[in-house]
C-alpha cells in the first residue's frame, strides 16, 4: 500500500496536533494491573478446575493435560484483547513525554494500537501495530494514518 506525501498544509495540521495534543495518562498503574492479573489467574484456575470436574461428572473422559491446555488456549483467545489494551495503557501511563511526542502520526501509535485491537481483535491488531511501528512510524513526515 503506497502512501502519498501529505501537502504542506496537511503536514502543518498534523505537526500542530502532535506538538500540542494533550497526553492522556490512563489511570491504570502497575499495581492495579498486577491485581487485575492475579485476580484473573485465580478466577481462571478455579473455573478451569470446576469445569474439569463437571465434565468428568457428565461422563467425558479427558486427559487433564489436554483439557487444561485447550481450556487456557480458548480463554486466552477471549482475554487477549483486554490484556493487549491494558499493556498499551500501561505504556501510555508510564512512558515519558519526550518518548510519547516522538510519534509523528495522527492518531499516535499507542492510540492506533488500542483502536486496531478493538476493531480487528488481538492477533490482526498486533500485526497492524507491528507494521505501523516498523514501516510507517519512521522519518520526519507528519501525516494522518487512519485504520
Amino acid at each position: 500500500m503506497e502512501y502519498r506525501i501529505p501537502s504542506d498544509e496537511e503536514q502543518e495540521i498534523v505537526r500542530k496536533y502532535v506538538m500540542e495534543r494533550p497526553l492522556v495518562r490512563p489511570s491504570i498503574t502497575y499495581k492495579k494491573a498486577l491485581i487485575i492479573f492475579l485476580i484473573g489467574i485465580f478466577i481462571s484456575v478455579g473455573f478451569s478446575i470446576f469445569a474439569y470436574f463437571v465434565f468428568c461428572r457428565l461422563g467425558f473422559n479427558f486427559s487433564k493435560l489436554y483439557f487444561f491446555v485447550i481450556f487456557y488456549l480458548i480463554e486466552f483467545i477471549f482475554v487477549a484483547r483486554f490484556i493487549g489494551i491494558m499493556l498499551i495503557k500501561l505504556y501510555q501511563h508510564y512512558a515519558p513525554e519526550r518518548i510519547r511526542r516522538k510519534c509523528l502520526l495522527k492518531p499516535t501509535c499507542s492510540e492506533y494500537g488500542i483502536l486496531a485491537i478493538k476493531k480487528y481483535g488481538f492477533l490482526i491488531g498486533v500485526v497492524k501495530v507491528w507494521i505501523r511501528l516498523t514501516c510507517r512510524c519512521v522519518g520526519n513526515v507528519y501525516y494522518i494514518d487512519e485504520l
